[in-house]
């Protein structure tokens, strides 16, 4: 089954060096979860890492309502609890990650990004994770995974009615009022490009898209030369609001009619064109599920409903284990 390799913030502090009365006074227990405790700085560390996560959704989404203080210093308690949680049924039922599993995974993750080893960690530079952070953060999916494998995966069955519905329900539905449908190509910018390779590839993208608006197809485009999101879909975007775009995005969206290209633009590390399609081109005419489309939407499906099950399954054991906050 397909994981998926998130940069999760479920992390456990090391103890501080410093001397005992220091270590008292800063370092205090804030929770008992089973035999095991959470202390002041567990919490701090996981509280800055929400921080951190609800700041980069304020960038990128300023009109939603972002939680207060006290809503996030209690999503960072539950987390370390169910972490707690998570970490006693790993040991309950003996279960482990080896090095070699670990090193799969990233190579992995680095082939379907098509990133070298410098980009890789230059990104995760960039998201402020260090490469033991994240092979902690990884270790934790792959047992997930063996934990849904043995307790869960057998509760999440999706029959051949859920797959038709679902692709019947993203075919023939119209989309929400203010949504459009994009379709858009990316050529990224190597870390640390100078104004020359900076103008090389923004003269690459402009010769791609003056290619579609001669008449190419943008989504095979897309497909041979896209390196962001949706090139595999021929750069289809899906539905998506205005409000969730990136400024430029949206700038460039501001002036299209359906049909029409954008000029070149840039985003973070990329240069890039997209396409309004108009709703005629958006919808999809249904006839009939192939089956390779079949299992992917099962697939899909399947992921979230392990995903929802997983959750339920943890907070089935938090309900039978003994937990005590102290100070949230």
């Amino acid at each position: 089954m397909r994981v998926r390799l998130l940069f999760l913030a479920w992390l456990c502090c090391l103890p501080l060096l410093a001397p005992p009365v220091q270590a008292a006074e800063v370092n205090r227990v804030v929770a008992v979860v089973g035999d095991e405790v959470i202390t002041s700085l567990d919490l701090d560390k996981v509280l800055r890492q929400i921080q951190q996560q609800v700041e980069a959704s304020a960038a990128a989404r300023p009109n939603d309502p972002a939680p207060s203080e006290a809503q996030m210093r209690r999503m960072a308690m539950d987390r370390l609890i169910e972490d707690k949680i998570f970490e006693q049924e790993v040991k309950k039922a003996k279960l482990g990650v080896s090095q070699p599993e670990i090193d799969m995974f990233i190579d992995r993750i680095k082939r379907a990004n098509q990133m070298s080893e410098e980009e890789f960690l230059a990104q995760l530079s960039r998201r402020g994770v260090t490469p033991e952070e994240y092979k902690e953060d990884l270790k934790r999916e792959i047992l997930k995974h063996k934990l849904v494998e043995r307790f869960v995966k057998n509760r999440v069955v999706i029959s051949d009615k859920e797959v038709e519905d679902f692709y019947n329900q993203r075919t023939g539905a119209a989309p929400e009022a203010g949504q459009v449908r994009l379709k858009a190509v990316f050529l990224k910018l190597a870390d640390g490009a100078d104004k020359a390779q900076e103008d090389q590839v923004r003269a690459q993208a402009q010769t791609l898209r003056d290619q579609v608006a001669r008449g190419a197809d943008i989504g095979e485009v897309a497909k041979r030369h896209s390196q962001g999101p949706g090139a595999d879909q021929g750069g289809d975007l899906g539905l998506v609001s205005p409000n969730d775009l990136l400024p430029s995005m949206r700038h460039a969206l501001g002036q299209l009619k359906p049909g029409q290209i954008s000029p070149v633009f840039q985003v973070p590390g990329a240069f890039a064109f997209m396409q309004l399609v108009d709703d005629k081109a958006a919808k999809v005419v249904a006839s009939g599920l192939t089956a390779q489309q079949k299992e992917q939407i099962r697939e899909q499906l399947e992921q979230e409903g392990l995903d929802k099950r997983f959750r339920e399954w943890l907070r089935e054991l938090r309900a039978k284990v003994y937990v005590r906050i102290i100070e949230q």
